[in-house]
């Protein structure tokens, strides 16, 4: 009976993840509520039971017909056992080194690829076949979108591909921190061994916290050249492409660039409602297609957004006794955005439309519509510069706003900014009115 659970096992994954990871998985015992399994590596222990829990569990099911608790114990195998299976796989000879804390949800696996990321999806794979090959992996992308999944996705492949391999996750305020202690302590030279020599694999979320943060990015420009002269692999996400990481030296942007340079997009609602059945069934809940449609079609590409209405609709369901069905479904995603416009009632971006509105008699829906007369693409110019310069907004952001290409948003910004560059006061004026409007008229709404 003990050996159907390992058969079950072993059918249930890949070749590649089985010789990786659980050549040395044995059954010690099965008692009355449990089944105790052993393995000689304390990490492959660790990694098994937060990555492989739920699949080892639905094995132990189909294998005994009932529902039975599980465990891992460590057994330092006797030095005969070692020598026997010395050339069996890869855990034998070197173990998987993970250097920081890894979800074990964010998995190629758990990530709904639509079309609109399949080729982003693509490359994130083979950079985990093939470390090195595009270095660096440069991912850009609005908040929400999938950024830090993706990241930690490649770190959990390049372990199950390469476990000898010692992958470093932070984010860029963990780099900074760590740095800053160092220098504190006195042991600049331990920082510097931690993440140029000791890891193979660097991967930096949030890389533009660090605008404005000198000391920091020198730091990381030092760690990125000997990092990336060793052909070690470096991953670096942003919500902002390197051109708009301003305030970085121009040198540091270089080397982002060097690489691949690729956007997460914001899902399509299509893939929405895959992502939507998915994020339900995670919480052992299934939801309904026409239910699923109206998540994809009612909350926006912000998956955490997302994750959020569905939360609140499986918690509001169990308290009330309810069936998701649609009609209680729009009842609460109802209820859900109008938490989201009490805590904001009026956005920035809301607030700037109706200034450039009254200064310039365009609507809200004339700019961000197509139209090409002479008055509609100059409010519409205006209306991007503004946000871009005085705003702060990113070329992603804006070009989200009003539904226009990247190019777009940077032609525009490019034409106005030449205007107050030649001092043309026409220009110049409708800017300060508009910000006027803004601050005078809306700043209370």
């Amino acid at each position: 009976m003990s050996h159907r659970i390992i058969r079950i096992l072993e059918k249930k994954l890949s070749k590649k993840t089985w010789d990786n990871w659980f050549t040395t998985l044995e059954i010690k015992e099965i008692t009355g509520d449990k089944v105790i399994f052993k393995v000689g590596n304390l990490f492959v222990k660790d990694w098994l039971q937060s990555r492989y829990g739920k699949v080892i569990h639905r094995a132990i099911h189909e294998a005994l017909g009932k529902d039975l608790n599980f465990e891992i114990i460590y057994e330092s195998p006797s030095k005969e056992v070692f020598e026997a299976n010395e050339y069996k796989g890869p855990l034998v000879k070197k173990k998987p080194l993970i250097l920081s804390e890894l979800n074990p949800e964010y998995t190629f696996e758990n990530f709904v690829v639509g079309t609109e990321n399949k080729a982003l999806f693509e490359v994130a794979q083979e950079i985990c076949r093939k470390p090195g090959k595009f270095n660096p992996f440069f991912i850009y992308g609005g908040v929400g979108l999938g950024k830090t999944h993706l990241l930690q996705a490649i770190a959990h492949r390049i372990l199950e591909l390469f476990p000898e391999k010692k992958v470093l996750y932070i984010t860029s305020e963990q780099f900074m921190n760590d740095m800053v202690d160092s220098i504190k302590r006195g042991s600049i030279r331990d920082f510097r061994f931690q993440y140029r020599k000791k890891a193979d694999v660097l991967l930096i979320d949030d890389v533009q916290f660090l605008i404005g943060k000198e000391g920091t990015q020198r730091e990381l420009f030092h760690t990125f050249n000997e990092l990336h002269d060793a052909g070690k692999q470096i991953v670096i996400c942003s919500d902002r492409t390197p051109d708009e990481l301003n305030g970085f030296p121009d040198r540091l942007i270089s080397r982002f660039q060097m690489g691949m340079v690729m956007e997460i997009l914001p899902p399509s609602r299509e893939t929405r409602y895959e992502i939507a059945k998915r994020l339900a069934k995670r919480e052992s809940v299934d939801l309904s297609d026409d239910v699923a449609m109206e998540l994809a079609s009612k909350i926006d590409g912000n998956l955490r957004r997302l994750r959020g209405a569905i939360i609140k609709l499986i918690i509001q369901s169990s308290m009330y006794k309810e069936e998701i069905d649609l009609s209680f479904a729009r009842q609460i995603i109802g209820s859900f955005q109008t938490d989201s416009s009490r805590v904001r009632p009026l956005t920035d971006v809301d607030r700037l439309l109706k200034a450039v509105e009254k200064v310039m008699g365009v609507t809200p829906e004339e700019i961000k519509g197509t139209s090409r007369t002479k008055n509609v693409v100059k409010a519409r110019q205006l209306f991007i510069y503004i946000l871009k310069q005085e705003y702060g907004k990113s070329v992603q952001e804006i070009a989200q706003v009003i539904g226009k290409k990247h190019s777009t948003v940077i032609h525009s910004v490019k034409q106005i900014g030449n205007s107050v560059l030649k001092d043309n006061k026409y220009i110049k004026g409708l800017i300060s009115e508009i910000s006027n409007t803004v601050t005078t008229d809306f700043a209370a709404s």
